[in-house]
């Protein structure tokens, strides 16, 4: 057997066409909060992932220059809101700048991070680790609490560089 390295002697992916091709994947829209020296910070992640049942792990990949993330990462309590389709707001609001992502959105603490109300699901997560992955860095988090209405609320996605919602199943 050999590794990867000693079998890949094609050209490096293009990183526009990687972006291209990765468009495809569709992403659930999150955002991630938390309270960061008293004030709420917030940070739109297309990444986030369950990761183990047993004990109950979930993550996100963040970009290493990331100004927001190098902020939220000095949190302990992290919020995963899970935005609804009726949401495509609050998600644009939490790209404005730093200081202004919470104006106007209706949101309250829980646990120790921002809880938006109205998401299709809520998680609260605990540092477990950060891990080096290139230009970005994976949150490994203990998740802590988690809730979601009784009855499902549409999630929104992202996918082909624009938001969308899923159709329902016939």
């Amino acid at each position: 057997m050999t590794t990867s390295e000693e079998t890949n002697t094609e050209d490096p992916v293009d990183p526009q066409h990687f972006r291209k091709v990765m468009g495809q994947v569709p992403t659930c829209v999150t955002i991630v909060t938390a309270l960061v020296d008293g004030s709420p910070q917030a940070m739109v992640i297309g990444s986030f992932v369950s990761v183990s049942l047993d004990p109950p792990l979930a993550g996100f990949f963040c970009t290493t220059t990331s100004f927001s993330w190098g902020e939220l990462k000095k949190a302990e309590v992290f919020g995963v809101n899970v935005l609804g389709a009726d949401q495509i707001d609050v998600s644009n609001a939490c790209m404005r700048e730093p200081e202004e992502r919470f104006d106007g959105l209706d949101w309250e603490l829980d646990g120790g991070a921002p809880r938006i109300a109205g998401t299709a699901a809520w998680i609260r997560l605990t540092k477990n680790q950060i891990i080096d992955a290139g230009d970005h860095e994976f949150a490994l988090m203990n998740v802590v609490d988690m809730s979601a209405p009784d009855e499902p609320n549409e999630p929104v996605i992202f996918y082909g560089g624009s938001y969308r919602s899923l159709q329902p199943s016939d």
